[in-house]
């Protein structure tokens, strides 16, 4: 899929100038139309996510493979709902795809969501921003061309030349019939051409107009349900993610104390059990079913099972020989005080030397 990461920013960039075009338009008192004035009201909320996305860069790019096989999915859903998915919807939907692919999704999966849904809301404003630009291109093209001749000198080839492509120019000939009923006693014989034109073409002005403005209200709703979810992911919670779909997650929160940890907590439990998973070359969810057999077998709960470390165990091992060299040392060298028999002085004087250094 290439790198989303530069992918992203170079969209940003291109939004990013977009919106400058826009704003200096707005100062001139130009009517920039209800989709751009949504991308003017609302750019700060991109501008957040690409903070975000620029202080994650390392995370972003070590989970590069993760983010393209899940980038398809997610491109999958958004569009299927028109850029306006809720966390309901979204949990619903890759409930639904893990069915349908027999596969689940583990933690890294949910891990780069948030980030791979920026990246396809961003690819999708772009696209839309492009769009808006040629449109008001078109506008001041023909304004251009009106303001630089006199009404009754200005002529249909003006505005179309012969190599004019009507299907792929569709928005320009929305503008044009939009613009000529300002010219005056002229308009009457433009737009008779015009419709001979569209006719001699099979195009029919009646249902081209209708199209656009069908299209105008569209990218209306569009801009306004990538806004609103951009807005959305804002507070987006990938705990709560785990919480929904996570196969492991849920077996984790079947366990008590699981279920009443903190964040924290809960987030050293899913470390552990992502290390000692790769460790034994298996995904989490078939390492944390094995754990939980042991534990069921051993009648304790599943944290003594994850942090079970032989290394703690040597630990131990060490703390207790050397506390017992150390106490039979001292009390071996304090016996000759004590009593005269310095073999019954060391037994008395063992325990609580022992006691006194295990406290220190």
């Amino acid at each position: 899929m290439g790198n989303l990461l530069k992918k992203f920013l170079n969209n940003f960039e291109d939004i990013n100038e977009y919106y400058n075009f826009l704003v200096d338009r707005t100062k001139k008192m130009e009517y920039v139309g209800i989709t751009n004035e949504w991308l003017i009201d609302n750019f700060y909320l991109l501008v957040e996510h690409k903070t975000a996305i620029f202080n994650s860069k390392k995370d972003i790019l070590k989970n590069k493979k993760t983010i393209d096989k899940m980038y398809f999915c997610l491109k999958d859903i958004v569009s299927k709902h028109g850029y306006n998915i809720s966390f309901k919807l979204l949990v619903k939907e890759l409930k639904k795809y893990e069915k349908e692919t027999k596969k689940n999704f583990l933690y890294k999966d949910l891990d780069v969501i948030k980030d791979t849904l920026i990246f396809i809301y961003t690819e999708r404003l772009n696209m839309l921003c492009f769009e808006e630009y040629n449109k008001l291109i078109d506008r001041e093209n023909i304004n251009q061309i009106i303001k630089n001749k006199e009404n009754s000198d200005i002529k249909l080839i003006d505005f179309i030349r012969e190599d004019f492509d009507i299907r792929k120019k569709q928005h320009y000939i929305f503008e044009l019939n939009t613009s000529l009923r300002n010219l005056g006693s002229n308009s009457n014989k433009l737009f008779k051409e015009l419709n001979e034109l569209l006719e001699s073409k099979q195009v029919s002005l009646k249902e081209l107009i209708n199209d656009e403005y069908q299209k105008k209200m569209d990218n209306d709703i569009l801009i306004s349900n990538i806004f609103g979810d951009l807005k959305e992911f804002i507070d987006f919670s990938t705990e709560d993610l785990y919480e929904n779909i996570s196969k492991a997650e849920k077996l984790l929160l079947n366990d008590k104390v699981y279920d009443k940890m903190t964040s924290s907590s809960k987030e050293l439990y899913r470390n552990k059990l992502l290390s000692l998973a790769k460790k034994n070359k298996v995904d989490e969810i078939v390492y944390l079913e094995k754990l939980y057999a042991n534990a069921s077998k051993e009648k304790n709960h599943i944290g003594f099972q994850l942090f079970k470390n032989k290394e703690k165990r040597v630990n131990v091992i060490l703390y207790i020989l050397t506390i017992f060299a150390v106490t039979s040392i001292v009390s071996f060298l304090l016996s000759k005080y004590f009593i005269d028999w310095r073999i019954l002085g060391f037994i008395i004087l063992f325990i609580p030397v022992s006691q006194l250094f295990t406290q220190i």
